[in-house]
This record gives structure tokens, C-alpha cells and sequence, in this order.
């Protein structure tokens, strides 16, 4: 299983795929924007607009950058000083 992490095109959150095929249909858990991926493009069924995957996915880099941020928040807010 292949994971991706994309944001959304509506709002910039981030959307993780589990589970990328032909027909597929997800949504954004932030701004509830409903999207279907269809040959290699992803369609914001809200606004028909189509959007290349290749655009939409975030880098292995900002991926784990966004969990250190967490693990950092996580080990202050368990620490006392």
C-alpha cells in the first residue's frame, strides 16, 4: 500500500491517501470538498476544476517536518519546566 499525503485544493489542508485508484472517491475532512481521481488528475467535484497529482502532492520532506513539529508540541506539553 501506497501512502500520499496531498493538499487540498480548496483550503490547503492536508489529505492523506491510503489507497490511491482509478474512481476513487475522498473528501477534505477540514472544508468537506468532495474529490475523485481520475487518469492521474485529481477533479474538485465542487468546481469541476482538474488539478495534476504531481501538483497536489506534498514532498516526503514537508511530511516529515510536519511530524517533528507534532513530536516537539507533544514532548513540551508533556514536560513540565
Amino acid at each position: 500500500m501506497v501512502v500520499k499525503m496531498i493538499k487540498c485544493p480548496s483550503c490547503g489542508e492536508d489529505v492523506i491517501l491510503d489507497d490511491l485508484f482509478e474512481g476513487i472517491e475522498f473528501s477534505c475532512r477540514l472544508c468537506g470538498s468532495v474529490m475523485y481521481f481520475r487518469e492521474g488528475r485529481i477533479l474538485l467535484l465542487d468546481t469541476n476544476e482538474e488539478f495534476e497529482l504531481d501538483e497536489l502532492i506534498q514532498e516526503e520532506e514537508d511530511i516529515f517536518e510536519d511530524e517533528d513539529e507534532f513530536e516537539d508540541e507533544e514532548y513540551f506539553a508533556n514536560n513540565e519546566y
